[in-house]
């Protein structure tokens, strides 16, 4: 599916928050996207997207160190990614999806950084 002229600008918005660590912000852009592509898209997408923006809350619930909004998001996440992990948007959803899957078992020590997740391209 083609993004319109948009929809990229919220994608490439979310990213450039996500990849500076403003976990909030990178939701609020990429919930704007998710809004655009109901009744627009096929589910997958659609839910892929939704994934993305669990994630982000994940990280933001592991940096004020709520276990139970990093368990119960990841769980979220996990379900709507898998069906893309293969990339999204030109984004490599497997290397997003390993490098967040350690910090739901983070919970009891809150010792991974958040800030050091980021976005990457499918090359």
């Amino acid at each position: 599916m083609e993004l319109s002229e948009e929809q990229c600008s919220w994608l490439d918005a979310g990213i450039e928050h996500f990849n500076a660590g403003r976990f909030w912000h990178a939701h609020e852009d990429w919930e704007d996207l998710w809004k655009s592509l109901k009744g627009n898209a096929s589910q997958e997408l659609i839910d892929g997207v939704q994934g993305l923006i669990q994630i982000a809350a994940m990280l933001l619930n592991h940096e004020r160190k709520k276990s139970r909004g990093v368990s119960s998001l990841w769980i979220k996440s996990s379900a709507k990614l898998e069906p893309v992990i293969g990339g999204l948007f030109g984004i490599d959803v497997a290397s997003l999806y390993a490098d967040c899957e350690p910090f739901h078992l983070d919970v009891d020590s809150f010792s991974l950084n958040a800030q050091t997740v980021k976005i990457k391209q499918q090359s």
